[in-house]
């Protein structure tokens, strides 16, 4: 559904004085493409083209967002999806108001999380007021007209998604005055509505299995998107994909009316579930393209079942297949040092033809994890350290291929491996592993792998999201 609304900048003397206002509603992606080719110049000899580029680049490069502009005409009037700029006798026939100096109109897409976003702002300039371009007060002896500089500055604060403002000093004043520049409230108003995940903890996704709840201190819908009015809880995972992949994701809840829904990176929602009928539980299956995604846990304002509620405990399960093996997150370590070292792991019921996460107790599995060292480790002497977990121990890889007990009191971690560190190192786990020939029916085990420096043995580089290993009856 399109909405609109109209947003005028009036002249006045009056310098109304409160903090940023803003809906909610802005552009995916932080990012907007406007389009001027307005003929002429100013009695000040500066181009009407130059001083709107102007105005966007201030925005550019004092705030979260980006304008473009792009020196081509596009009707304002028209409703093309490109945002046009020009001077008019009326607001694409309304009748301007006797102090009206410019209306931006927006134009808006609903979304299924949040308030709607701003889907074309058009901006249209009266034409019967006298501008020039000029800095410093509104009112000078000798420069005859209004600047316009200031007028757009104004107008594309609409298009961004600012309201009017009536507190701190500001150019989103409702009525045009003797500041020429952004202020501090305009700039904080811009970077609030366009962080809003700045809001919320962001976890990084596990693909495997994960125990977690949604209850009072969790962050709000509200609060993610930056306005609205929705309250609900929302858990917020984040995950990349270095490779297209089939995903499943479940939650699953007693109590909690779950909601799965899938954002891309610039949080707008692309897929959800809220139709579990019979239970509190949640299902979402998608076929994802490489690239980095949102997964957000969430339930309603209102439970929508009669035997579910809108806080409780929930469990997540994360399904995946994929050609290739899986990023393994961020490269972390011990001691907090920085390190540019990649991981990546699989594991494989079928020789290496596709890679998941879930298996029955009768696949035959390879387990591997491949490390890219960091540059400036690379041929140094070096070792590698690889552990597995599940709820009741850790067992790590000895130099001989076997797995013994974690011991916490020992003075260093088991290694799997001295070597002279080379470009990339790879780690198996297992070979043609058969869980029910080891007496195992179902089981989920979480893979971890790291390397060392034998002049830091303490310091220790591995990844942040576990490779996961969940073994079910069929």
């Amino acid at each position: 559904m399109r909405q609109l609304l109209l947003l005028s900048l009036i002249l006045s003397c009056t310098s109304p004085a409160a903090a940023f206002e803003i809906s909610g509603s802005k552009w995916p992606g932080a990012a907007a493409t406007f389009y001027i080719n307005i003929e002429g110049f100013s009695p000040s000899s500066i181009s009407w083209n130059s001083a709107f580029t102007q105005a966007a680049n201030d925005w550019t490069q004092e705030t979260d967002f980006d304008l473009t502009v792009v020196n081509e005409y596009r009707d304002p009037c028209r409703d093309d999806g490109a945002n046009g700029v020009d001077f008019t006798s009326t607001i694409c026939g309304t009748s301007y108001g006797a102090k009206t100096l410019a209306v931006t109109i927006r134009k808006f897409q609903s979304e299924v999380l949040g308030p709607a976003r701003i889907a074309e702002a058009d901006i249209v300039i009266n034409q019967d007021v006298e501008y020039n371009i000029f800095d410093g007060p509104i009112v000078q002896f000798g420069v005859p007209g209004l600047d316009f500089r200031r007028v757009a500055l104004h107008e594309l604060g609409h298009a961004i998604g600012l309201d009017h403002e009536s507190g701190p000093p500001a150019i989103m004043a409702p009525n045009i005055g003797n500041l020429d520049r952004l202020q501090a409230d305009d700039i904080a108003g811009v970077n609030a509505l366009y962080d809003g995940l700045s809001n919320c903890t962001i976890r990084p996704l596990k693909l495997g299995a994960v125990n977690d709840a949604l209850s009072a201190g969790d962050c709000q819908v509200f609060e993610l998107t930056a306005g609205g009015d929705d309250n609900s809880f929302v858990d917020v995972f984040q995950f990349a994909l270095s490779s297209p992949a089939s995903m499943r994701f479940a939650m699953t809840s007693e109590s909690l009316d779950s909601v799965l829904l899938l954002a891309d990176a610039n949080l707008s929602v692309f897929d959800f579930d809220d139709n579990a009928f019979a239970d509190c539980d949640s299902t979402l299956t998608a076929n994802l393209a490489a690239g980095s995604y949102y997964l957000l846990t969430n339930t309603f304002v209102e439970p929508v079942k009669d035997d579910c509620g809108t806080s409780g405990d929930y469990a997540l399960t994360v399904q995946y297949t994929s050609a290739d093996p899986v990023a393994l997150g961020a490269a972390s370590s011990f001691l907090g040092d920085v390190s540019s070292a990649e991981f990546f792991g699989g594991i494989s019921a079928n020789n290496g033809i596709s890679y998941g996460n879930v298996f029955t107790p009768s696949d035959s599995l390879d387990i591997d994890a491949t490390i890219n060292i960091d540059p400036a480790h690379q041929g140094q002497p070096g070792f590698l350290v690889a552990a597995a977990a599940n709820s009741n121990e850790i067992i790590l890889l000895n130099q001989q291929g076997q797995f013994e007990l974690y011991d916490p009191q020992a003075g260093q971690l088991t290694r799997a491996r001295e070597l002279v560190l080379g470009a990339t190192e790879r780690i198996s786990f297992a070979n043609d592993l058969v869980p029910a020939e080891l007496g195992i029916s179902a089981i989920e085990v979480d893979f971890v792998v790291g390397y060392g420096l034998h002049a830091n043995p303490d310091e220790i580089y591995f990844h942040g999201t576990p490779l996961s290993l969940i073994v079910a009856p069929e």
